[in-house]
């Protein structure tokens, strides 16, 4: 996805060079509001995540002790970014009609904050499968390459996180 970028430039900003640092952020820039968009949940975590990775980025490129792994480094700190951002959003998500009251079929508005920790309360085999369809926006096939698995338990693994999900998520509800 990242263009290369020449060691010289990586290497130069590790020794402190502003216009080094000033290129590199720039060349890195579309890259890391692409990959945002992917894994950020608002176009506003978007950019909030893309700023405060080039903030740490500037302020971090001396720690970085093997330049083969700027790449890696930075789509990690960018994704670190969205995470914590969803996280700490107190903005509320409106639940699809399966999760409010037959009854009624009124759709229920649930702070984020909730829908987190019942995420959270999963198993990790269930939690990690449902953050990285449903957060992150992998495909299944991706998924399972990721994680050693079929696509098939990707697949069941997903319905039964969104089950459990939808029940911790019904107090809420009612």
């Amino acid at each position: 996805m990242l263009k290369t970028i020449p060691q010289a430039l990586i290497i130069a900003a590790q020794n402190g060079d502003s216009e080094a640092i000033n290129e590199l952020l720039m060349r890195c820039q579309p890259d890391l509001q692409c990959f945002a968009r992917k894994v950020c949940v608002t176009p506003e975590d978007v950019e909030d995540a893309v700023q405060e990775t080039l903030w740490i980025v500037s302020q971090k490129i001396g720690t970085l002790r093997v330049i083969s792994a700027f790449t890696t480094w930075l789509f990690r700190v960018v994704k670190h970014e969205c995470h914590r951002l969803l996280r700490s959003d107190p903005w509320e998500v409106t639940i699809p009609l399966d999760l409010c009251d037959p009854a009624t079929s009124e759709v229920q508005a649930i702070p984020m904050e909730a829908i987190v920790a019942a995420i959270a309360q999963l198993i990790p085999i269930y939690r990690e499968v449902l953050i990285m369809r449903d957060v992150e926006n992998m495909t299944a096939p991706e998924v399972a390459e990721t994680l050693g698995i079929t696509v098939e338990a990707v697949k069941s693994r997903l319905h039964r996180a969104r089950l459990m999900v939808r029940e911790i998520l019904k107090e809420w509800v009612d």
